[in-house]
């Protein structure tokens, strides 16, 4: 390994060096998750008309007051013309949420605050004031004409979508979701639907990679396995940097005389922009890339593999991807002490509990699968730092 570089320069080493995405035209049912790259405006005010709030009566505040009786001489359902009101006194026309309020009136009354006289009249029971623009949801009075709604670098959710629709986008232009590969590395891994002998195990790293890129709105294009023979683990690795834009690799990067893929990718024409974080769990992950594609190698040990994806892995492609201001990390408080090496930046399993608290859930090491079960999430410890009970870290939830 190269001399071991913090936590904060691989963040910085990664997102100046991971291939940025390309932009496409996305039909809009199909957006959702991804990332905007262009502006999106309004097409005309918001909303576009006088609109009435409530299902009731729209009429003219000026002769509205507790106990007054009006004439009701026209309906305006929603979704029809604008109808005008009456231009006699004390009249009004029965209104249904969402149509356009009647020419002439400025207010509406809903139907709880009045009462029914006969089918042509009704008298207004509510004793508070009645002012112009109650229960009117005014023409323009969210956006203007041409107003910016949506961003470019926008993750775009239910709401982003539908502010697009409304203004009439039946395409967005959106970054292009990179291809990922993700491989295993290890004659000791077997199938998961195989009995594994004594000294083997079944694969779930590329599992557990695969299903957290996946909630993050990533997919894995290819799940593969390098085994320990150089030649062939070569050939799949060659296939892998050629067709896709990010590679994870999970193993075979530390020391032992069988990991050779950090020497594999050096050969293969990658520029190794590290090899070795001052982290725990994690220590021997590295980054190469050339202008098309990126290789994380990370550590096989399943909490070394699990963190560095939530840490590094998906933040940083989404950032390759366009997204602006991604959300801070929650800040919780450790109720519980515990012990961490000083010289270095430790992710630490917790339990997170109510008001904002969370409890440490250490595993016994980074090959411990099971504890890792219990906990909801880890901690950013930074280097130099004391875990502490009654202090504030970072929280980074599993899901």
């Amino acid at each position: 390994m190269k001399p071991l570089i913090n936590a904060i320069e691989a963040q910085k080493r990664i997102h100046a060096k991971l291939p940025r995405a390309a932009v496409i035209g996305c039909p809009l049912d199909k957006c959702a998750g991804r990332i905007l790259r262009q502006t999106v405006h309004a097409d005309r005010p918001m909303p576009p008309f006088d609109r009435s709030m409530m299902d009731g009566y729209a009429l003219r505040a000026a002769e509205a007051q507790t106990g007054a009786t009006f004439t009701v001489t026209g309906t305006a359902p929603a979704g029809s013309s604008q109808i005008q009101l009456a231009k006699e006194t004390s009249v009004c026309a029965e209104v249904m949420t969402g149509a356009i309020l009647p020419e002439g009136a400025d207010c509406v009354i809903p139907y709880e605050d009045t009462e029914r006289i006969n089918t042509q009249t009704i008298r207004i029971t509510d004793p508070e004031p009645i002012q112009p623009g109650d229960f009117v949801h005014l023409e323009g009075s969210d956006v203007a004409e041409g107003a910016t709604l949506l961003n470019p670098g926008t993750l775009l959710g239910s709401r982003e979508i539908a502010a697009a629709a409304s203004c009439g986008y039946t395409t967005l232009q959106v970054s292009k979701i990179p291809s990922i590969a993700i491989a295993c590395s290890g004659d000791e891994l077997v199938e998961v639907d195989q009995a594994p002998a004594l000294h083997q195990i079944r694969r779930s790293n590329d599992y557990s990679v695969e299903t957290a890129l996946a909630r993050a709105g990533l997919h894995a294009d290819q799940r593969s396995h390098l085994p320990d023979e150089r030649p062939l683990a070569e050939a799949r690795l060659t296939d892998l940097i050629q067709n896709n834009d990010v590679v994870i690799l999970s193993g075979g990067i530390s020391k032992g005389n069988r990991d050779f893929i950090p020497e594999l990718l050096d050969q293969l024409g990658l520029e190794c922009q590290f090899h070795g974080v001052a982290q725990r769990p994690g220590k021997p992950m590295g980054f190469w890339s050339n202008d098309k594609t990126a290789v994380f190698a990370l550590p096989g040990n399943p909490l070394s593999t699990l963190t560095a994806t939530h840490h590094y892995i998906i933040p940083s492609i989404r950032e390759a991807m366009g997204l602006q201001d991604p959300p801070a990390p929650a800040k919780v408080t450790l109720t519980a002490s515990e012990k961490v090496p000083a010289k270095l930046t430790v992710f630490l399993p917790v339990t997170h509990e109510d008001n904002h608290q969370a409890a440490p859930c250490p595993a016994q090491n980074s090959g411990d699968l099971v504890r890792i079960l219990q906990s909801d999430g880890y901690v950013e410890i930074p280097a130099g730092a004391a875990a502490e009970a009654g202090l504030q870290y970072s929280f980074y939830p599993w899901h």
